[in-house]
């Protein structure tokens, strides 16, 4: 039988004859993993990484987009905001069938083509799609299947001023809050005034400052 016995200063000074255990014995916790014919294993704790929204340079807008797909539904979205994180324009869109890589290159491109008739001509654009960003800096070859949303991209890229990269995720909810807007609709509508309430909440966030944490 097991025995058990506490002392007053709350130690288990004997578990049983097999184990001793004292709070002063640096071998105790393996002396229970023997025991109890275990072994130790490491635990590799991902690094968390402190994210931030950040204003585009001086005399840029932000542009932020995101592509959603669900039951091969796909639907796109984004934010147009100025160098202070204003909200200027925001939209969404419904494309019916495709992929989610079909939906973050149209967003893109309707992004694009929002800003050019608002006369916008110098963006820094933004996505959470490492692909997106790696086809436009042709990093990675385009598969046919978007190739023809490319081309438009390309042609329409022709006369801007453009700043591509990727973003987290974590810093891109209001483009992905858009996405999301134009699947659940199923709908396409821009803004250019009367924000969603929840887009502006999350763009005041934005504005000040406040982190988002990423496990890396």
């Amino acid at each position: 039988m097991v025995r058990v016995d506490i002392v007053k200063a709350g130690v288990y000074s004997d578990i049983n004859p097999m184990l001793k255990v004292n709070k002063r014995s640096p071998a105790c916790i393996q002396n229970v993993l023997f025991t109890c014919r275990t072994s130790l294993f490491v635990v590799r704790r991902r690094p968390i990484k402190v994210l931030r929204w950040s204003t585009p340079p001086p005399g840029y807008f932000i542009l932020n987009t995101d592509g959603s797909a669900s039951d091969l539904s796909a639907a796109g979205g984004g934010v147009i905001r100025d160098n202070q994180g204003w909200i200027v324009a925001a939209f969404h869109r419904f494309y019916g069938s495709g992929t989610n890589n079909l939906a973050e290159s149209r967003a893109l491109l309707d992004g694009l083509d929002l800003c050019s008739q608002m006369g916008i001509r110098r963006i820094a654009v933004r996505v959470d799609s490492n692909l997106v960003a790696s086809w436009y800096h042709y990093n990675r070859n385009i598969p046919w299947r978007v190739l023809r949303w490319w081309q438009k991209i390309r042609h329409l890229a022709q006369d801007l001023d453009l700043i591509v990269s990727h973003a987290y995720r974590e810093v891109n909810a209001p483009a992905d809050f858009m996405a999301n807007m134009g699947l659940s609709s199923r709908s396409d509508r821009n803004f250019l005034a009367n924000f969603p309430p929840h887009l502006v909440g999350l763009a005041r966030l934005d504005r000040m400052g406040i982190p988002y944490l990423r496990c890396a």
